[in-house]
């Protein structure tokens, strides 16, 4: 019997060591970490034109990004990616970062010899690093055993142009563009013309001064990630107000009409978006509107001149509660009018396409029209014309 409990302790001695073994296996190695290299694990694709059905008899187009499959050993990151971190004595791990930010990575997913992270849209690029050369373009790992630094850095993404105001301005004036990833901002243009920057420029907003020369001009901005281009042009090929009326166009005595039902001050200087005069409107009922009428020898040829659409800002002062309307109407073409939303208090800027008013050859008249808004009420106008 003596015999049996001698075997039976020796079996129990046995698998207590192989356990041990076990479990100091599972809990990796107890040196400091190492990494070796980075590579992909997946990458976001983008599919153009996806078809995605709404009911039986409607559906819609859109855009969309997807996760694939990809595995290659990268030398930098870009920003929504997922990645693999390949080396030894990683099972420990207390954190990963990116250019001094922490990110997340899933324990479940964790190995010795790798970590799987995805960088995250905010993630600093090298271009934006507040936290000193010593985090610059580096990628660290900190384990219980100690910390290892790896040199990868994460691509700056192209910058994106959202919006600028004023919509138009004279050379000199300032020019505020807003985005995103304006970060490192090399060079503002409009078209091939450079601009000035002025202060200091932030990931979203830089302001420039409008240069010489700028009539009708889209805006470009370049940074370390690529180049950005405005949807819409600065200024007009065919302008109808900025501080006067410009010659032909009603309420100069110049033939043509400038409104009905309503008060007009085309020098007023109580909400300029730029310069100094805006024009004050007034409607006194229902249907008061600002009707500008051209009044020269030939009305304006949109052909000749490749007029795509009117330009205008507008700002809901007096009278105006927040969500309330103004109708735009080209050559009396009101089973063509636009319906747009003003915003109490600030100015909003408005690129009507006038393929959606009625798609003229030409221009006769112009009229921004009070639209259910219980009268009197005041709109300024500011910045009309064509482009």
């Amino acid at each position: 019997m003596k015999k049996t409990y001698k075997l039976l302790y020796g079996t129990l001695a046995v698998l207590l060591l192989f356990a041990f073994a076990c479990k100091k296996s599972q809990l990796g190695g107890t040196g400091a970490p190492t990494i070796t290299r980075v590579r992909t694990v997946a990458k976001n694709d983008t599919i153009n034109n996806v078809v995605t059905r709404v009911t039986l008899d409607s559906s819609v187009t859109q855009t969309k990004t997807k996760i694939t499959a990809f595995d290659s050993t990268v030398t930098s990151g870009t920003l929504g990616n997922q990645y693999a971190i390949i080396g030894t004595n990683l099972l420990t791990t207390q954190s990963v970062s990116f250019n001094g930010v922490n990110v997340y990575f899933n324990p479940a997913l964790l190995t010795d010899h790798s970590i799987i992270i995805t960088i995250p849209s905010l993630t600093s690029t090298a271009a934006q690093v507040p936290f000193g050369p010593s985090q610059t373009n580096k990628l660290i790992v900190t384990t219980k055993y100690g910390a290892v630094s790896f040199g990868f850095p994460i691509t700056q993404p192209p910058p994106v142009i959202t919006g600028f105001a004023p919509q138009v301005a004279n050379p000199g004036d300032i020019v505020t563009i807003t985005g995103k990833v304006f970060d490192g901002v090399t060079a503002v243009r409009f078209d091939k013309i450079p601009a000035t920057i002025v202060g200091t420029p932030t990931s979203t907003q830089i302001q420039v001064k409008v240069p010489a020369g700028v009539s009708s001009n889209l805006i470009y901005v370049t940074t370390p990630g690529g180049t950005a281009v405005s949807a819409t042009n600065f200024g007009f090929k065919y302008v109808v107000y900025t501080e006067t009326l410009a010659t032909g166009w009603g309420g100069q005595g110049s033939g043509g009409y400038d409104g009905y039902n309503s008060t007009r001050t085309y020098n007023d200087k109580t909400q300029p978006e730029a310069g100094t005069y805006d024009i004050a409107c007034v409607f006194t009922n229902n249907y008061g509107a600002l009707q500008l009428g051209y009044g020269g020898a030939t009305a304006v040829n949109v052909s000749t001149l490749g007029l795509t659409a009117i330009k205008f800002s507008a700002y809901a002062g007096p009278g105006y509660t927040a969500g309330q309307k103004l109708q735009v109407v080209i050559n009396g073409g009101y089973g063509s009018a636009v319906v747009v939303n003003l915003t109490l208090g600030a100015y909003t800027d408005f690129v009507i396409p006038l393929s959606s008013l009625g798609n003229p050859s030409s221009i006769t008249e112009i009229v921004l029209q009070n639209y259910g808004v219980t009268p009197p009420c005041t709109v300024y106008i500011d910045n009309l014309g064509f482009i």
